[in-house]
């Protein structure tokens, strides 16, 4: 295979670059980014024996995206605005990259002929939900809360409508709130950011009401590993799936850091949450394939302060 990805020197890309590297049938790794969060050290120390190709560009000027895609046959299109809550102040610039650029994407890939479009998602699509979120709920029955979720949900269907309308082998993935390290790692999802405020020795602020409340997150290297496995099963083609390692809630993800930073100090609050619904993210489908996860929500939580020990 021959690989792009698009905003590859992000926190999933910079992990799945390197991934990317070990596989025996990968020939080539492609990497456009536009370098606007500036993750240079997303480049250090590459894996050798592989073919990198970067270009620095924006999925949205067609004349990057078509270099990009010259020569590949397969495309992980990571690129997107993904921090939530910012992005109701850029709505604008959000439906651009996310939704219009999804469509710039696939419009090139249909056009390159890319034999294979890998899609993450997110699980943040079902909005509040109250109870079990399947991937065949009916569509009024999505409710994203922000701009993210809503033009997130849109490329959801640009890649879905590509299969139907011409056939495109496209794979949807719906993944939980990931954590774990990466080179280019952010600290801006619910696990990396208690964990660095408590390794900054800060304290955390906890609405009450959403101590027990189950959320989806997945471990990182569970999200390479379901790429991977759409990659090498045609089931997937065409198909949506949630990915989950773990339905928790925050007093969940508090007990995990506690273990590694005892002296962490929490203040819990009355503020209410905009989604109060505990909901369990059902993964069964993509289970069913044959899919394993072998992430830790511990595990993920311990690689993420040792990176931080010097500051405890």
């Amino acid at each position: 295979m021959r690989v792009l990805v698009t905003g590859g020197l992000g926190h999933i890309g910079s992990r799945l670059i390197r991934e990317l590297a070990s596989r025996e049938d990968v020939e080539k790794v492609k990497i456009i980014d536009n370098f606007l969060c500036q993750r240079y050290c997303s480049l250090f120390n590459l894996p050798s024996g592989k073919k990198y190709e970067l270009i620095e560009g924006d999925i949205l000027n067609e004349e990057d995206l078509n270099k990009a895609m010259d020569d590949v046959d397969t495309v992980i299109h990571l690129a997107a605005i993904t921090d939530a809550p910012s992005t109701f102040d850029n709505k604008e610039l959000v439906i651009k990259v996310n939704k219009e650029g999804t469509q710039k994407v696939v419009d090139m890939a249909l056009k390159k002929n890319v034999k294979r479009l890998l899609y993450p998602s997110t699980t943040s699509v079902y909005g509040p939900t109250d109870g079990i979120a399947r991937e065949d709920c009916k569509k009024e029955d999505l409710k994203p809360q922000s701009p993210y979720a809503e033009t997130k949900l849109a490329g959801e269907n640009i890649i879905l409508d590509a299969y139907k309308e011409n056939g495109f082998n496209g794979t949807v993935f719906r993944l939980g709130t990931i954590f774990g390290p990466s080179v280019g790692m952010r600290f801006h999802t619910a696990v990396n950011k208690f964990i660095f405020l408590a390794a900054t020795n800060r304290p955390l602020t906890v609405w009450d009401s959403a101590v027990n409340l189950k959320r989806p997150y997945l471990d990182l290297g569970d999200a390479m590993n379901a790429f991977f496995f759409a990659l090498e099963n045609d089931k997937t083609i065409g198909e949506l799936f949630n990915v989950v390692t773990i339905n928790a809630g925050v007093g969940d993800i508090v007990n995990a850091i506690k273990k590694y930073i005892p002296n962490l100090e929490i203040t819990y609050t009355k503020s209410p949450l905009i989604n109060q619904m505990s909901y369990f993210t059902d993964d069964t489908k993509i289970k069913n394939l044959g899919f394993k996860y072998s992430g830790d929500l511990d595990k993920g939580v311990r690689d993420t302060v040792d990176l931080l020990r010097g500051l405890l």
